[in-house]
């Protein structure tokens, strides 16, 4: 457990007893910051369980908490690498869903959680991180070392098809 710059604030690694604080978080940002509309909350929360319970392998979540409630999650989404001649095991991670609640923001919490995800990259032996950043995170990402590549090219495939 992580105690950071917010007094009484903590990050800690998620588990599966936190499903339902991690989809509420979601829930929030998607609809209430995205205005995205689908699932109602409580189907979106017994989706989201099931989604987690079958992917814990690969995908680690980190939670804030202030006074007791979840503020914040960041995840960690791992995925395998082809093999070369010197490594046969390689993989890499992307940053995902980082989210602090609008009450909490500004308080370290956002680059803590992004901290957690870090140090457990380097535990796992990952070789890079990937992380698609709003704009306002951009600077966020930037000081903890992300760097901007002209490596990656980007298609949204969901966007690609509203087009064609």
């Amino acid at each position: 457990m992580l105690h950071v710059g917010d007094p009484g604030a903590t990050i800690r690694r998620a588990g599966m007893g936190d499903v339902a604080a991690l989809a509420r978080l979601r829930w929030v940002w998607r609809t209430t910051e995205r205005g995205e509309h689908g699932l109602s909350q409580p189907e979106f929360e017994t989706a989201f369980s099931q989604w987690w319970a079958g992917r814990q392998d690969g995908h680690t979540a980190y939670i804030a908490e202030a006074g007791g409630d979840a503020v914040g999650m960041a995840w960690l989404a791992i995925f395998d690498r082809i093999p070369q001649p010197r490594r046969l095991e390689r993989h890499a991670g992307n940053v995902q869903s980082v989210f602090v609640l609008e009450a909490f923001r500004n308080r370290g919490l956002g680059q803590a959680l992004v901290e957690a995800v870090i140090a457990e990259a380097r535990t796992r032996g990952l070789g890079y991180l990937i992380v698609h950043p709003s704009e306002r995170a951009f600077p966020l990402y930037q000081r903890l070392g992300f760097a901007e590549t002209h490596q990656m090219l980007h298609l949204d495939l969901d966007l690609a098809q509203a087009v064609s």
